[in-house]
């Protein structure tokens, strides 16, 4: 079973452009005593707005022999082989765990929003490892993952 599903992350787009804004005012108005300058301003908004770009979507894709995780525009990317897997469970994010790319006690967590995530459990060079990827439709990818691995096996 093939499954590809992109989320967009608001609560990230919100604040990058709480962040771009509140830069833009401050240089607009040229507001204390000493002004900001155009050369600093635009640097911390270019800054920003690459930071917005690399984390502002989530895509998740599984075909039959990867899963595939895509931030933004491409450039954070990664790839887990399916004969890899050993386990996948829907599970509730707490919310101090945070949005993007997070370690926590379980896992690498790769998410932009939402509460659900996949928790799936697989084995690299020996070791075994843990990784929750966010979801809107943690169900869906649950079961692909679930086919995609018995087919494997």
């Amino acid at each position: 079973m093939k499954y590809k599903k992109s989320q967009i992350g608001w609560v990230v787009l919100l604040i990058f452009a709480l962040i771009i804004i509140l830069p833009y005012l401050v240089y607009a108005n040229q507001w204390g005593n000493n002004p900001l300058p155009s050369t600093p301003f635009l640097v911390l908004v270019s800054i920003f707005v690459v930071i917005c770009f690399m984390f502002y979507k989530l895509t998740v894709e599984l075909s039959s022999s990867t899963l595939k995780l895509t931030y933004g525009i491409g450039l954070i990317r990664i790839k887990l082989k399916i004969d890899e897997l050993e386990q996948a469970e829907i599970i509730k994010i707490p919310w101090y765990y945070g949005l993007g790319i997070r370690l926590t006690p379980k896992g690498m967590l790769y998410n932009v929003q939402g509460a659900k995530a996949v928790s799936i459990e697989y084995t690299s060079n020996g070791k075994r490892k843990s990784v929750m990827v966010g979801s809107p439709e943690p169900e869906r990818l649950k079961k692909a993952l679930e086919e995609n691995w018995i087919k494997q096996h």
